[in-house]
């Protein structure tokens, strides 16, 4: 084989494991999938009957499951292009049921899910050859995605974050109009702008100024944070908040 056809046949060998490799890349988690974590109520599901008390629980991905009415399935969503998506980790645990025949149908159900579709509050979660899987609408004890809660900051980037838990950080969105925060000592007010589209931007922020020192950092770090937020991400009774190129600057979960 002269030096031309070797280099060749170096250069199609390399293209053919980039196209292999790409074709079985991992599923992973995406930005654009928030419309999916919620709690859904089964409407109609791949061979079992209708009318039964089968559910979805996706409003937090690592911790995501279904039931048929007996057994929970946990398991692990993941996601890629095209609202792909893939339902692996699948377990349960060993609990004595009746209807075995649902549980087993939920579960090759579930391992046969290949792509979604999403609506307000539609799900359809779909087989590779695009048939329906599984027929589903927004359960009625569904929190829902609404940023208006009361929050406890968890972790602030470039923050002390064992300070910020010792310390009851927290953010109150009930009035988007006038939000408050406090991450250690000050106040913080501002107004707080979303759409459906989980864009977000706070402005009008002010602030007391008594000096708290071991809080100052925290402080500094936190009215910085401010003007940069630019989304947000509600799963279940988690919230992110994010800036422009999606890093992440904050999350804080629901105070019950």
């Amino acid at each position: 084989m002269n030096r031309s056809y070797r280099l060749l046949y170096i250069i199609l060998v390399g293209l053919s494991i980039v196209a292999c490799s790409r074709k079985g890349a991992p599923l992973v988690s995406s930005m654009q999938t928030e419309g999916l974590h919620h709690k859904w109520k089964v409407k109609s599901a791949d061979g079992m009957p209708a009318g039964g008390d089968v559910y979805i629980d996706l409003r937090d991905i690592r911790h995501s499951g279904a039931t048929a009415g007996c057994r929970y399935f946990s398991f692990t969503p993941k996601f890629g292009h095209n609202n792909r998506m893939q339902i692996a980790n699948i377990s349960t645990h060993l609990l004595s049921c009746t209807d075995n025949l649902a549980d087993q149908t939920l579960k090759l159900s579930l391992e046969s899910v290949y792509s979604f579709s999403v609506t307000d509050k539609l799900l359809r979660l779909l087989a590779k050859d695009g048939h329906i899987v599984f027929s589903a609408e927004r359960a009625s004890d569904d929190e829902g995605n609404s940023i208006s809660r009361k929050w406890l900051i968890q972790e602030m980037i470039n923050a002390n974050n064992e300070q910020l838990t010792k310390g009851k950080s927290f953010l109150d969105l009930t009035d988007l109009a006038r939000a408050q925060a406090g991450v250690g000592c000050n106040r913080f007010s501002f107004k707080v702008t979303a759409d459906h589209t989980y864009h977000m931007a706070l402005g009008d922020a002010a602030t007391t100024e008594m000096y708290c020192k071991d809080a100052a950092a925290n402080e500094s770090v936190f009215s910085k944070l401010l003007p940069l937020v630019n989304k947000y991400q509600v799963v279940g009774n988690s919230l992110k908040l994010f800036d422009k190129d999606n890093v992440l600057l904050l999350l804080a979960t629901e105070i019950l």
